[in-house]
């Protein structure tokens, strides 16, 4: 294309091409969006816009006449500094598109307005620039904005305001000036559904926003709003949390439950309906009505906000009750919806267990529940997750109600059987469930014989269904080997299989009887070898044989046999080779252990074509010196766990432990202190002294009273020791609990120590473990704990296998009562009264706090109350002279917690 490309260099924004040309890119997008020649261009978000998170800035350009090797130079530039632009060289695409993926973040900075441009070369030659477009970066959505409501400020549930049904609006207000909508949605605590979000357009850039909203619902409410800007991107949320007032009444009834039926109850029978009114005041009434049709009408509340109504249900089934209280002005509040079931199922007697084997029959006879009932349909259901249709059989009832059904079950996976009377008009009844469960009644199994090639494989097979006529027997899942066999007087079928082949093989069987129900299948599985059977007297399977040589015999089970090969390993190979058969096919082999140890055998055979056959593998033993192995001990608190390796002898008589103080071990089998004589191979010492080293030896005695060596180990012993950050503190406040392992010969400290923090509330005796921790490596640990009441702490070093464990002392932390205490108001006049309320935390329910005054210089007691079970309390005061009064609550000591007591809270009398 050299008559539209020029020579040209790569110069500052304000130079020109030295032969500039026509056919500069066209079509130039930023992001997909058209080219903004004006700053600041649309404002983008990286993040949003891709994986790579990157602006892309892309264009066209008419390859016609151009070299085959194109060139897209980019320039980006900060606005505010031209003379420094970015350069980003990009090949050209065959269809002549021009493209760059901004994926360095650092060239592309949050808030700044940027310009970019772009020409091609074609070797020396450049086109001419192209338009300058511009973009704006925006990484971050900002501040949260604000929220208020006046229907429904934020607050608690002694704030709840509003009612279900009744609108709210929430102002939307922005803290950054380029936010353009809001992303919201509300929550209820009440409501199970997901919440949804919406969006509200601000009023104008950087505008607000007003949400219009009516609950579905009562108590804690959240609305989680996010501003967004222009970019796209949300702001932090902010998390505006209110509570909606109950206006509904509850609802209890005992004889028409929301859980279980009461069989008692039916169709047309009363049953009470008790309504309490919300914190309403007024309530005059309550109106109500059963969904569907139902009865209905309204019933006088008593002065307390209550009634009771007698409700007779008009059909069976799950129902709905709406019941919403009446003011005595006839405001109607919000319903509140009760749903109950009206069982007028059937009863059923008869074999209601309902456990059966399969082909047999469950019975069952059916009475009715509802009038005029002139039959019962009943289908099954499956426990299964698949979906089959259902099946429902009719049985006429006779003339009093009543019929029998009877269930057989023909297979497995029926969970059980719903059950509905039906009347002379259609009408149904509330399907009754009757479990069930079926044994698939698998047949047991046994085999005798077969495990070698050629040799038949007797089995029997038994089965607990009733009236079996035949059992098929299948080998290795092949239906062409299915055997139909006929049951013995006792039940039991016997049926035999020959395999031709070695290897691993099965036998599944099902009984049936003569209506063609089939049981589950069961049988067993088993390995037809064809490898060489191994005996030797010199290395018994059973029992141990001797550091010496000792010869092996190989018989063939493989006909032809010509050869055999063996190894021998004990995880390291340990003597191989082959041998030659002799006429009869059998071999021996001479073997001389290298050492005493567990050894496997491993032989096959071979025929004169080197057919191999499969391997059979021989486990022995071979004793060797008469001492215990890997000899470990592990420490604990006034205590040691020994464990050893028995030598692999016959003739063991006794393992002796003894003990001594000190890294020395026990000289003799008769010095120090005896832990352990017997024939185990594990042992534990106790009444171990703190803080002191002990040395264990362990000897091995024959039968012959012979002594081993004695291998030792050695237990270090150690300290632990406690600290706090403080004695008292307010509930609520954290203690540190520091402590430390150090070895009691040295005193250094034992880092990695495993340790444990116990705890023991005062006036208890039993301790309770906080935490497990390991120490550093300066042998410290520490923990940080709440206590809730006054504790006793104690660090253990639980002890490893190198130190003794050990226990610090006891060290007491107190922990002190928190008392709240608001006014209900601070001024009142003279012979009106304040409300004075709180609480003690932790609660202490029906425990007595004091409530004082400050009078002439000192404090008096001038009432007490018990706490509620929450740990609430109230105090109503009613001041008989005019001033400045103040009070305070004082919660006295107990076992567990020192005294506490209030801030002083004022009021004035006028």
């Amino acid at each position: 294309m050299a008559s539209t490309l020029g020579c040209g260099t790569i110069v500052g924004l304000t130079a020109a091409p030295a032969t500039a040309a026509a056919g500069a890119p066209t079509d130039l997008k930023t992001a997909g969006q058209s080219c903004a020649t004006a700053a600041p261009g649309p404002y983008l978000s990286p993040a949003r816009l891709n994986d790579a998170q990157a602006v892309v800035l892309r264009g066209t350009f008419d390859r016609t006449g151009a070299g085959p090797h194109l060139e897209a130079d980019f320039q980006v530039w900060d606005v505010a500094d031209p003379e420094h632009p970015q350069q980003w060289l990009r090949t050209v695409g065959e269809q002549g598109e021009v493209y760059v993926q901004l994926e360095d973040a650092a060239k592309q900075l949050d808030g700044v307005t940027y310009a970019w441009r772009v020409r091609v070369l074609d070797g020396a030659a450049a086109s001419a620039w192209s338009d300058t477009c511009h973009f704006t970066v925006d990484r971050s959505g900002g501040p949260a904005p604000t929220v208020t409501s006046a229907e429904y400020p934020a607050g608690s549930w002694d704030d709840a305001s509003g009612a279900i049904g009744v609108p709210g609006v929430f102002a939307l207000a922005p803290v950054s000036a380029d936010t353009v909508s809001y992303l919201y949605r509300f929550g209820s605590a009440e409501l199970a559904e997901d919440p949804v979000e919406s969006t509200v357009n601000a009023e104008g850039l950087g505008g607000p926003a007003t949400v219009r909203w009516s609950p579905r619902a009562a108590g804690h409410h959240s609305l989680i709003v996010y501003a967004i800007d222009r970019a796209g991107n949300r702001s932090k949320p902010a998390h505006y949390e209110f509570y909606v007032k109950e206006t509904r009444p509850s609802v209890f009834s005992a004889a028409y439950q929301d859980l279980a039926p009461d069989l008692d109850y039916n169709v047309g029978v009363p049953g009470a309906f008790e309504f309490t009114a919300a914190r309403l005041v007024g309530t005059a009434s309550f109106a109500w009505r059963i969904d569907e049709g139902g009865p209905s009408g309204t019933v006088p509340a008593d002065a307390t906000g209550k009634a009771t109504v007698m409700i007779a249900p008009t059909r069976g089934g799950w129902q709905t009750l709406y019941v919403h209280s009446v003011a005595h002005d006839g405001t109607a509040h919000a319903d509140r919806a009760y749903r109950f079931i009206v069982d007028n199922g059937p009863t059923l007697t008869g074999d209601t267990r309902g456990d059966v084997v399969i082909g047999s029959s469950l019975a069952f006879r059916l009475a009715p529940r509802m009038p005029n009932v002139e039959a019962y349909v009943y289908w099954a259901e499956y426990s299964s997750l698949e979906q089959r249709p259902i099946e429902k059989i009719t049985v006429p009832a006779r003339p009093d109600g009543t019929a029998d059904v009877t269930w057989t079950a023909t297979e497995t996976g029926v969970a059980g059987l719903r059950i509905q009377s039906r009347s002379a008009d259609g009408t149904l009844s509330h399907p009754r469930w009757q479990p069930i469960s079926v044994d698939g009644a698998a047949p047991t199994v046994t085999r005798t014989g077969g495990t070698d090639l050629g040799t038949p494989a007797t089995f029997t097979a038994r089965s607990g269904m009733a009236d079996v006529v035949d059992y098929v027997a299948t080998l290795h899942y092949d239906e062409a080997s299915n055997q139909v066999v006929k049951p013995a007087a006792d039940g039991t079928a016997t049926f035999s299989f020959t395999p031709t082949r070695s290897g691993y093989k099965a036998v599944t069987v099902i009984a049936r009887n003569a209506a063609g129900v089939q049981t589950e299948s069961d049988g067993v599985t088993w390995t037809v070898t064809d490898g060489p059977r191994v005996a030797s007297t010199d290395f018994p399977a059973t029992g141990s044989g001797h550091l010496a040589p000792g010869t092996f015999s190989f018989t063939p089970r493989m006909p032809g046999s010509t050869s055999y090969q063996w190894w021998v390993s004990n995880g390291s190979a340990a003597g191989s080779g082959t041998v030659a058969a002799e006429a009869d096919g059998s071999a021996a082999v001479t073997w001389t252990p290298p050492a005493a140890d567990r050894y496997v055998l491993s032989v096959r055979s071979f025929t004169a074509d080197r057919t191999a056959s499969m391997v059979t593998t021989y486990s022995f033993t071979v004793e060797g010196p008469l001492t215990v192995s890997n000899l470990k001990a592990t420490g604990g608190v006034g205590s040691a766990t020994l464990s050893w390796t028995l030598p692999s002898i016959t003739d063991l008589d006794q393992v002796i432990v003894r003990s001594a103080t000190g890294p020395t071990a026990p000289s003799s089998p008769t010095a120090g202190t005896a832990v352990y004589e017997g024939t185990g191979n594990s042992a534990t010492a106790t009444g171990l002294a703190p803080g002191t080293t002990y040395t264990f030896a362990v000897w091995v005695k024959d039968s012959n009273g012979k002594l081993s060596a004695a291998p030792s180990v050695t237990l270090v012993g150690s300290t632990t020791t406690i600290a706090v950050s403080a004695t008292s503190l307010a509930h609520g406040s954290a203690v540190t609990v520091s402590g430390a392992a150090v070895r009691a010969d040295t005193g250094a400290g034992i880092a990695d120590a495993p340790m444990r923090l116990y705890g023991r509330r005062k006036g208890t005796s039993q301790w309770t473990l906080i935490t497990t921790s390991t120490t550093d490596s300066s042998g410290e640990a520490s923990y940080s704990h709440k206590p809730s009441w006054g504790l006793d702490y104690k660090w253990q070093h639980r002890g490893s296998t190198t130190h003794l464990g050990s226990e610090s002392s006891l060290t007491t932390v107190w922990v002190k009562t928190t008392v709240t205490a608001t006014l209900s108001k601070t001024s009142v006049p003279l012979g009106g009264s304040v409300t004075l309320s709180g609480s003690v935390s932790p609660a202490h329910p029906g425990r007595t706090v004091r409530l004082e005054r400050y009078v002439d210089g000192s404090w008096s007691t001038v009432s007490s109350t018990a706490l509620s079970w929450t740990g609430g309390y109230s105090f109503t005061i009613q001041p008989s002279a005019k001033g400045t009064h103040h009070y305070r609550v004082h919660m006295p000591p107990d076992l567990d917690h020192l005294a506490s007591y209030s801030d002083t809270r004022s009021f004035e009398v006028h």
